[in-house]
């Protein structure tokens, strides 16, 4: 049963802001303490962190010092992560360059543009060839090109606008 109108419990009971101020702040210290108790449990710098005690009678002074384990943490972390990558990068590269030396792959150009041994390479730059897109115009000269376009099955179709202007 809710308290009478106009007394402070039903104001209390009624009022949204101050239920979310207590809910978010709920919220926000519980997630800081998981944050806290997961990074001292899996740090392997555990052993720099400021004890209780140092907490309780240097708590200014404890701070500076966690604050500079996370970041060393998160150094130490950022480091393993990118020489990971790094490693995985020279173990792609390794893997390809085995498969193109045994003949399992073919030499190919970048985005997908096909194949080419040294020899086409050479070819190609001695004769000057430009490959452009078969689809694609190089570009409109007339009135009725510039009203058309030519989609990607190679059809020429008008072009159509939204009240005259696009």
């Amino acid at each position: 049963m809710m308290p009478p109108e106009g007394t402070f419990l039903n104001w209390f009971l009624r009022e949204k802001s101050i239920h979310v101020w207590i809910s978010m702040s709920v919220l926000f210290s519980l997630a800081f303490y998981v944050f806290i108790t997961d990074f001292t449990d899996k740090t392997a710098l555990k052993h720099l962190l400021p004890t209780r005690e140092d907490w309780r009678l240097h708590p200014f002074h404890s701070f500076k010092q966690f604050w500079s384990v996370y970041r060393l943490h998160v150094e130490q972390t950022s480091a393993e992560t990118a020489e990971r990558r790094r490693r995985q990068t020279e173990d792609v590269q390794k893997r390809k360059e085995y498969r193109i030396a045994h003949g399992l792959e073919e030499r190919r150009l970048p985005f997908g543009l096909g194949v080419a041994t040294p020899e086409e390479q050479a070819r190609r730059a001695a004769q000057g060839v430009v490959e452009e897109s078969p689809i694609a115009s190089p570009q409109a000269t007339t009135e009725e090109e510039e009203s058309s376009y030519v989609d990607l099955e190679g059809k020429t179709r008008p072009v159509k606008k939204w009240l005259g202007i696009w």
